[in-house]
């Protein structure tokens, strides 16, 4: 327990020589302007480590006792942080080691920030022993690295709590004109343990396996199909989705009903949105699935999302339209982002003949607060499925391609809705300006 009125907030930052070069002190200075600006700086103490090791990593948790831990530098996804080692060479250190750190600490740290590109998967690990962890899930530019840690800081330094300093510091990259708000990501402790629920569970693993020691009911690991540090990076072709995922998905199906028939089943894993939607559409709610899924949070809201939920009044509108009959009709669901420029790209260089192209976004804009409960993505999901078939309808089109930037509990709830549509094509963004075609699917 913390019996010091300060809050500690211990930076750990590593630059090591054979990496490129980031504005570390440039980084730090802005967040000690921040907190010298502070309403309440008499109560945050901030306290700079730099070119850590692994070994100083470890001490400085020990002997500093901070309450907020931020590490500054690279990142290497799966493989690890990218520190110094003793010797001046560079050393990973991978999620493991660094989950079972934070463990020892789990009493006394309250948050984890780590600003580094692919942290996702370091902060998705640490989020088992604390309350809230920040991470990257892809590569960001200094000055939205540096855009970020001052509006969190300059919100921390208010008096506020750290859901809300996130979606802050989120708010503070957008306005200055920097299209990475939606690169850092908040993880918080889970509430639950899965062995001691109630519910048969479903795993699945696309980007990586976690690290939970739990046993779930049914678990399908996917990795090997997908890598998410590729350039660009690699999703399973439509052969692997026809051949091993899809008839994957029907066999799970069918053990689960052994399980417990038409119960909720809890959805689990990091997987793509393609995925997620694939998911839905072997579990339709027409079959008396309800599914469960653990979504990430946006402030004050329960990270247990339920497609049988009472859907809220959101809606979506469109916002773009052209194009003329044809076979194929390409819908865009903007939800937690703007996907226009990168499907622009798709237009250009796809040798399929689009014929018309929708882009569609929640009447409330896009963005981390688009959607904020399970409420939120089941009427969101029913409405898309309501504007899918409406220009379906009127540009006479065979073929759906769908583009989803949207929380992958919304892309669930939609596929368990998309049904007698025709062939529905699911896209995935591979690269900065590249989608390409991960599944189709044809529902009749």
């Amino acid at each position: 327990m913390n019996t010091n009125p300060k809050k500690r907030i211990l930076i750990l930052a590593a630059n090591p020589q054979q990496t490129s070069r980031l504005c570390l002190d440039e980084e730090v200075r802005e967040i000690e302007n921040a907190l010298r600006r502070a309403r309440h700086r008499d109560q945050l103490e901030l306290i700079p480590r730099w070119a850590v090791t692994a070994r100083e990593m470890r001490r400085a948790v020990l002997e500093e006792s901070p309450q907020i831990v931020h590490f500054s530098g690279h990142g290497a996804g799966e493989q690890g942080l990218v520190l110094d080692d003793e010797t001046g060479q560079v050393k990973l250190v991978k999620a493991t080691a660094l989950a079972e750190l934070f463990k020892l600490f789990a009493d006394q740290v309250e948050c984890v920030l780590l600003n580094a590109c692919y942290s996702e998967v370091q902060a998705e690990a640490i989020r088992q022993h604390i309350n809230y962890v920040i991470g990257m899930n892809q590569p960001i530019g200094d000055r939205a690295a540096i855009e970020f840690a001052v509006g969190f800081y300059d919100a921390l330094g208010t008096g506020k709590d750290y859901d809300f300093a996130y979606n802050y510091a989120l708010t503070g990259i957008s306005m200055v004109g920097i299209d990475e708000a939606n690169v850092p990501v908040l993880f918080k402790k889970r509430f639950f343990d899965v062995n001691n629920d109630t519910y048969p569970s479903l795993w699945v693993h696309g980007w990586s396996k976690p690290i939970d020691n739990y046993s779930p009911a049914v678990e399908l690991d996917w990795t090997e199909y997908f890598d998410r540090d590729a350039q660009p990076r690699q999703i399973a072709d439509q052969a692997t989705w026809d051949n091993i995922l899809l008839p994957s998905l029907k066999k799970a199906r069918e053990e689960l009903a052994q399980e417990r028939a038409g119960s909720i089943i809890d959805i689990r894993g990091r997987h793509t949105l393609t995925a997620a939607v694939a998911i839905g559409i072997l579990f339709p709610d027409t079959r008396g699935y309800t599914l469960r899924v653990e979504q990430q949070p946006t402030a004050g809201k329960p990270n247990l999302w339920r497609s049988d939920a009472s859907p809220s009044d959101a809606k979506f509108q469109v916002v773009e339209e052209s194009g003329v009959i044809g076979e194929h009709l390409v819908i865009a669901l903007g939800i937690t982002g703007n996907p226009l420029l990168d499907v622009s790209q798709l237009l250009q260089n796809s040798s399929v003949p689009f014929s018309a192209t929708v882009y569609a976004e929640p009447v409330s804009g896009t963005g981390s607060q688009a959607i904020n409960s399970d409420a939120d993505a089941v009427a969101l999901a029913l409405d898309a499925k309501d504007l899918i078939r409406r220009y379906r309808h009127k540009y006479r089109a065979n073929c759906i391609h769908l583009i989803l930037f949207a929380p992958v509990g919304f892309c669930l709830f939609l596929g368990q809705r998309l049904r007698l549509i025709g062939d529905v094509v699911c896209y995935e963004l591979v690269a900065p300006r590249n989608y390409q075609p991960a599944l189709k699917v044809s529902t009749g």
